[in-house]
């Protein structure tokens, strides 16, 4: 649960520990599920080489709206796994 300054300067010392401390936890696991969606779509994109380069070599005005879909799509699962910490949501 998301506090306000207010509400954490009202905290005992105690509580602000145990708030640190459940923070990182959860920041712990967040890195854990990172980490395999990551393995994951490595894998994916392993499996499936002959179609991420097939799409990464495409034109996009050859292309569908699926296809370029498909094209964009990989070029994102890509990006991630070459960048996992740099990928940011556009918008």
């Amino acid at each position: 649960m998301q506090r306000n300054k207010d509400q954490l300067s009202r905290m005992s010392h105690d509580e602000l520990i145990e708030r640190v401390l459940e923070m990182q936890d959860i920041l712990k696991e967040g890195l854990a599920v990172r980490d395999t969606l990551h393995t994951v779509l490595n894998n994916l994109l392993k499996a499936k080489a002959e179609e991420v380069e097939f799409y990464a070599g495409a034109s996009e005005s050859g292309l569908d709206a699926e296809g370029y879909a498909l094209k964009k799509a990989w070029a994102a699962a890509r990006h991630a796994v070459s960048n996992p910490h740099g990928l940011l949501k556009s918008s």
